[in-house]
């Protein structure tokens, strides 16, 4: 079964691709100079997440898997804590799904006119994903009392995001500041941290103009970041999902669709 997943999307505004969790519990680590890190043990979950679909049972066994990696992994605490919550992060994609072609054209629309709290009646699997950002927030919130820093601080404040609009408009209300406040502290603590200016740029690409949404900006941010050079396959896919949200709102949706398929390229 194919199901439908937003690419790693700031500030709970997600892009709409396909996407696939394909995972073994092989260890991958063991080559002679490699160098572990969170990342080094996530990314293979990661990207097949964006790249296809399993069952749900086979979802949930490749994120056990994943879990036992790091467990036997020589990460450093915090590096530890970092790893749980990008894991517990990525399941949480995996479960924010709209299941249908008819249901992602009505999300559209409601993005694109503001319609926040709208958005959760199209994620038939919202309390899974809930809850697995849940366990991804309490590690990350641990990763950044170990080790504060622009990337602990800008990883909670994408997993709050991606929360924000799953839950109840009272959180949405408490989460959406926080989930910004942390973005900030972020670029204040190191203004040229990619992934937090992704975030930034995406903001103001997926907000209406009344939200504060600005598509001129965002662009211009996205090519700086272009400019300085990027070398993460999500980082890319996120600024080309950026740059056709930047033309949808504006309801440039040819150019939209250009800008989608240059993004999908990357996970097909």
């Amino acid at each position: 079964m194919h199901r439908t997943i937003r690419g790693t999307l700031p500030l709970g505004f997600p892009v709409l691709v396909t996407a696939v969790i394909l995972f073994s519990a092989v260890p991958r680590f063991a080559a002679a100079g490699e160098v572990i890190s969170a990342e080094t043990i996530i990314t293979p979950f990661r990207d097949a997440v964006y790249n296809h679909s399993l069952s749900e049972t086979e979802a949930r066994q490749s994120y056990q898997a994943t879990l036992a990696d790091i467990s036997s992994s020589n990460l450093n605490l915090y590096e530890t804590e970092h790893a749980r919550a990008l894991a517990a992060y990525y399941l949480g994609r995996y479960y924010q799904a709209v299941k249908t072609r008819e249901e992602m054209a009505a999300y559209a629309g409601d993005l694109r006119k503001g319609r926040y709290l709208a958005l959760r009646k199209y994620y038939a699997e919202r309390e899974a994903a809930l809850d697995a950002y849940r366990e991804a927030r309490i590690a990350a919130e641990k990763y950044l009392e170990l080790n504060p820093g622009a990337e602990s601080h800008s990883l909670l404040g994408e997993i709050l995001g991606q929360m924000l609009f799953l839950g109840s408009a009272g959180q949405a209300l408490t989460i959406g500041p926080k989930a910004r406040k942390q973005v900030k502290k972020a670029l204040e603590m190191k203004p040229d941290y990619k992934k937090a200016l992704i975030q930034e740029a995406s903001r103001l690409a997926y907000s209406p103009p009344a939200y504060g949404g600005n598509p001129d900006k965002a662009r211009e941010l996205y090519r700086r970041i272009l400019r300085e050079g990027i070398w993460d396959r999500e980082d890319e896919f996120n600024i080309y999902g950026g740059f056709a949200m930047a033309s949808f709102m504006e309801k440039d949706d040819a150019q939209a669709l250009s800008w989608f398929r240059e993004a999908l390229s990357l996970y097909p």
